[in-house]
């Protein structure tokens, strides 16, 4: 494992101007000290090409998988369906164009976490990623995962094509209370290098009129969308929004649009998400079911609290997840009749990394993929984590930014070494 994956401390020098870069151009706040909610990590963690290779290995099965409609038909929240004519070309016919796939480094190798349909922070990986290559001169290590010969240049056209489509019109990206996202940071990355127009609006200043999807600018100006790239997370429209119903949302994702296309329509996370664990066969895949299937085996023990967690099915940065179930949470759920939301998955067992600071250490990987009809573009990524150890013996990983924001841990960039 030690040859296929390691953390390297990154010098205090570098690791101050990679900061000053994130922060200059892309208004990053590094750390709680600084107002920021995510720490950028001072370790880089490396892989070799034959590891990234096999996270991509399996990648294409899910996406395979995904073609040939080899799931369960899904039903859609309401206000989730979507209008053909409002569809990308590339999207009508069960393709996506992004996704994030994160994998946990355990003794025995990667082990699948989840995945959804959406890209979290491309442009500020591939920038970052970048410049620690170009700042330690490793000649033999490349950035984008699926092809060491790609260079920015080719990552910006596949973007601008998904983006901004034939005629690269400019882009209005929308999300709830942008101000106080996380992960706003990328939004002002993609702003600036993308090289077509981005907006960045809030959701709550999007209005239909005469059949037609507009925004109100800072200055009260209308103005009309035709590309809207959703960074909206489901779970957050529908449970904190309480979408569709609320009034605050000036339009619905089901609704027919004139002129308009969704670059990236949400009824996608749903389609592709953890629904999607149980059906998958796969080593890098733990054991997963439906908690609706499994709730006699819970119940007469034959299945055992202890080993899994489960995670809703809409859930993202955390969203109701699970870690520690016990027969009462089970009981609640029946109560509630909310079993259907629910997977579970077995745990699993982070390696655990000494690093030079004396701290211990897990990681967690995600690939971030962009597709076109002609082209691939996969960028990695790392989370650095910590684990919890209680007084019965038993381990509580904890990967979330949110847990991490102290020195030594939190986002952290990827270079892949040739083999």
């Amino acid at each position: 494992m030690n040859n296929k994956i390691f953390l390297e401390r990154i010098s205090d020098q570098i690791y101050g101007e990679a900061v000053n870069l994130l922060s200059n151009e892309y208004y990053f706040l590094n750390g709680s000290e600084n107002g920021g909610k995510m720490r950028l990590a001072n370790y880089f963690v490396g892989i070799s090409q034959s590891f990234s290779d096999e996270f991509i290995a399996f990648i294409n099965h899910v996406v395979a998988q995904t073609k040939n409609n080899n799931f369960p038909e899904i039903t859609l929240p309401e206000g989730f369906a979507s209008q053909d004519e409002n569809l990308t070309d590339f999207e009508k016919n069960n393709k996506f164009s992004f996704a994030s796939f994160d994998m946990a480094i355990t003794e025995d190798g990667l082990q699948s976490i989840e995945f959804q349909a959406i890209v979290t922070y491309p442009f500020t990986a591939t920038k970052l990623n970048q410049f620690i290559k170009n700042k330690l001169d490793l000649s033999n290590t490349y950035i984008f995962a699926n092809n060491k010969k790609e260079t920015w240049t080719n990552f910006i056209s596949i973007y601008q094509t998904i983006m901004g489509g034939k005629y690269k019109k400019p882009i209005v990206l929308i999300d709830r209370n942008v101000q106080n996202q996380k992960t706003n940071f990328e939004f002002y990355a993609m702003q600036k290098e993308l090289g077509i127009p981005v907006d960045i609006v809030d959701v709550e200043d999007v209005f239909e009129q005469d059949a037609m999807l507009f925004y109100q600018t800072a200055n009260k100006e209308k103005t009309k969308i035709e590309r809207l790239y959703n960074r909206v997370l489901p779970s957050e429209a529908i449970y904190e929004d309480h979408y569709p119903t609320n009034l605050k949302w000036g339009f619905r994702y089901d609704k027919l649009y004139q002129d308009l296309k969704f670059i990236n329509h949400p009824r996608k996370l749903f389609e592709v998400s953890k629904r999607l664990l149980p059906y998958l066969d796969h080593p890098f895949n733990p054991p997963a079911f439906e908690l609706k299937n499994v709730v006699s085996e819970f119940l007469n023990g034959s299945l055992s609290y202890h080993d899994y967690v489960w995670k809703h099915k809409e859930g993202a940065a955390g969203f109701s997840l699970i870690l520690s179930p016990t027969e009462t949470i089970l009981k609640q759920l029946i109560e509630e009749n909310r079993l259907f939301d629910y997977v579970v998955q077995r745990k699993v067992n982070y390696k655990i990394f000494k690093t030079d600071d004396g701290l211990e250490k897990i990681v967690e990987l995600r690939f971030m993929t962009a597709y076109t009809k002609e082209s691939t573009n996969i960028i990695p990524m790392a989370r650095i984590g910590h684990c919890v150890k209680h007084e019965d013996g038993s381990m509580v990983y904890k990967i979330h930014f949110g847990d991490n924001n102290r020195s030594g841990y939190g986002l952290a960039p990827v270079l892949i070494f040739s083999d």
